[in-house]
Formats: C-alpha cells, structure tokens, sequence
C-alpha cells in the first residue's frame, strides 16, 4: 500500500548553471516535473510513494527512472515508449528571480500516456492521488488522468490537485482554465499559486478568488502560496497565514511549490482533513513554507529535497530569531543637556543586557557617557533596548521625545 501515489510529467529540467568560457550559458539537466517532485519530498519524510507517468525508452528516460527509485519513490507505473522522446524543459531565471519555461514536447513522452497504462491497483493502493493540469493539455493524456481520477475516487481515496499552469503549453487559454477547472472540481486538497488565482478568476483579492473557487468545488483544504510572502489556507470558514522563511541563499526557485505541496500531503496522511483547529492550520504551512525555503537554496528539486531534521532545524532557528526580534524595542529619546545626559547614563545602567543609542551610521552604548558626548544631541536619537522588559518604562519614560510618545498614544 502506498501513501500517495501522482501521475503527470516527469521530464528532464535543464536549468542554467554558469556559463563557459566562451560565455555560453551552461545548462544542468536535473531530473524533475511537479508531480515527481512532490513524491519525492515525501519520500524524503518516510512516506510510500509510487509514480505513473511515461518516458521516452532513450538515455534520459532511463536516468529519470533510475532517479526517482533513487530519491525512494516506486516506478511500478512508469512506462517506456521507444517511439517517442522525453519531455525536456529549458528554465530560464530572470532577473527579478522568477522564471521562464521553454518546452521540447511536440509530442513528449509525457503526453502519450494512455489510460490502458494507468494502474487500476495502484490507485486502490494509495491513500492521497495527486495530478496537475500538465497531464490535461494533450490526449491521450489527458483521458488517462480522468481514468485515474475516477478510480481514485471509486476507491474512496482523497484527491489532491496543483494547477502548475504553463500558459506555454496550452493551445488555448479557455482550454486551460476548462482543464483547471475540472482538477479543481475533482480535488479534496488545493494548492494554488497567487498569480493562478488572478488568471484562473480574474480577480486580485485572494479572498474573493478562493470564494469563486469554493463555489464550484468540494476541496476540503484550499493553499494558497504567495511566493516570498509566505501562503495561506482556508478550511472550513478559517483563513491561516503562514510567514515565510526567507533566505539570502535563494539561488533556483523550481519544485518550491512543489515541496510545499508534499509538506501539506504529508500533514494531512498525519492528521486527515477533518476537525483541523486554527494551530493544526499554522504548523501545517510552517512546516510546508520552510520546507519550500530550503528548496530553493539549490539547484533543482527531485534531487534536492530536504529531511525532516534540516526542515526542524530552520523552523527552530526561525522561532529562536523571531523571539528574539520580539524581545527588541526602539525609542526615541532627546537628550538636550549636560544634566540630561548624565541622569540618562546613570538610567541605562539599570537595565540589563544592551542599550544602544542609534545616531545615522553610529551606533554607541548608551552606558557611556563619552560615546553620547560624540554624538548630536541636538536632534532626537533612537534607543534600542534589547531583552526587553515591561519595567524598563519607568526607567526610560522620562527621556522620551515627547512628540513621538504622544503621537503613539
């Protein structure tokens, strides 16, 4: 029995990786496609995972069999058809850090996939069937992802659907959004991307979008990823934010989306779909976000994927920084005498741990009455009080620029 089983694309992702010395860009083909992607994540946190696809009987069709049985995902349903090629996808990073997707695929592999070649065991199988809209561009195809999805649902298994649209690969924005349509019809669990949301509905309110998107579907579980944003969920009448791990490592953003969803698979094979309360909500999309935020810190995503202790760990830094940033406040003080000075230095002596003065590129400690001398004291000048402490008001009250403290008040 598998936990979950996707079927969908699995292609080769070329993506840039230096250049030569003649300045030509070089590209590093990495095994990837969204739904292989998202079972290779789960692979990486102990879950039983199995793939039906279809690849091309050449070299790289024989590297990306090997590499999904290498990140622990089953091949019981991949198939090698010596007439066509493998699917390739060129990625092009841009200069704001997004993306561009150029497609070999007329046909590829990937897109010849026909429902006599779809697993009926496989989906009585697995607990969570996954798909996307790439399986629904072309037939046969796309009759096999609808076969699929019908027995998923026969065999009472929960249905999860990622849009991951492509506009490149579509013969027609109507028929696009009709494919999407009917994935988002199918599902029990939605990811979608913000910018999905906005194509798909027209509308720039989340909020409003998920509405229209409620009304024409029975997902239990709507996400909605905003990038470096963070994500949110809906369920039941709630809207959770989950925060972002943001990184200065960030150097390819491909599978993020995609680890993101495998983190949120993975929560729902731990806790079901039902009775979820606000706090179950928070951990899933923590979980999910800093999953995604690792991902990005390397080159590709089937082979890239994070454990389950890397993805703690951050999650632990992350909450030890926010802490610690919770425990630092800022004030302005003014400090327009000699007298002033001194009571102020006497002052901050009281205080424990570090109390800086915060003058343009100067930073001093406000213990020392030399440090405050070289300073400006003519204009206001920002206190910095870290390990804060309730108490330390009365301290401070008294040094408070008195425009600032009223316009707070």
């Amino acid at each position: 029995m598998y936990d979950v089983v996707a079927l969908g694309e699995l292609l080769i992702d070329f993506i840039q990786n230096g250049s030569s010395q003649n300045g030509n860009p070089l590209f590093e083909a990495n095994p990837g496609g969204a739904p292989c992607n998202v079972l290779a994540m789960l692979a990486r946190l102990g879950y039983r995972t199995a793939f039906i696809g279809k690849v091309g009987d050449d070299s790289f069709g024989s590297m990306l069999g090997k590499a999904i049985q290498e990140t622990g995902v089953s091949a019981e349903g991949l198939v090698y058809d010596g007439s066509v090629n493998t699917t390739l996808a060129f990625v092009h990073s841009l200069a704001d850090g997004d993306r561009e997707f150029s497609f070999y695929r007329n046909p590829g592999a990937d897109i010849m996939l026909t429902d006599q070649e779809v697993s009926k065991k496989l989906m009585e199988e697995c607990r969570i069937f996954h798909f996307g809209s790439l399986s629904l561009t072309d037939e046969p195809a796309e009759t096999a992802t609808k076969k699929a999805v019908d027995f998923a649902k026969s065999a009472g298994n929960l249905v999860s659907f990622d849009p991951n649209y492509r506009d490149a690969l579509w013969g027609s924005e109507e028929r696009a959004k009709q494919a999407v349509w009917y994935g988002i019809g199918a599902c029990d669990i939605l990811k979608i991307a913000d910018y999905e949301i906005k194509w798909l509905t027209g509308l720039d309110d989340y909020d409003k979008g998920v509405r229209m998107i409620q009304e024409r579907s029975e997902a239990k579980l709507i996400n909605v990823t905003l990038g470096c944003q963070g994500s949110l969920a809906y369920y039941q009448g709630k809207k959770i934010f989950g925060d972002p791990f943001l990184s200065e490592k960030t150097i390819d953003t491909t599978g993020a989306g995609d680890t993101f969803c495998a983190g949120v698979l993975g929560f729902v094979l731990e806790h079901g779909l039902d009775d979820l309360k606000e706090t179950d909500l928070e951990e899933m999309l923590t979980f999910a976000n800093a999953a995604a935020s690792i991902v990005t810190t390397r080159k590709g995503a089937l082979r890239s994927m994070p454990d389950r202790g890397e993805i703690d760990c951050l999650i632990r830094d992350g909450r030890k920084s926010q802490a610690k940033q919770n425990m630092i406040k800022t004030f302005s003080v003014k400090l327009p005498s000699v007298g002033k000075v001194k009571g102020f230095v006497s002052d901050m002596s009281r205080i424990e741990g570090d109390v800086l003065l915060l003058a343009g590129k100067y930073v001093i400690d406000a213990k020392s009455i030399m440090g405050i001398f070289s300073l400006d004291l003519s204009n206001p000048l920002q206190l910095q009080i870290e390990e804060w402490k309730e108490e330390y008001m009365s301290v401070i009250e008294k040094y408070l620029d008195v425009s600032i403290s009223e316009s707070k008040i």
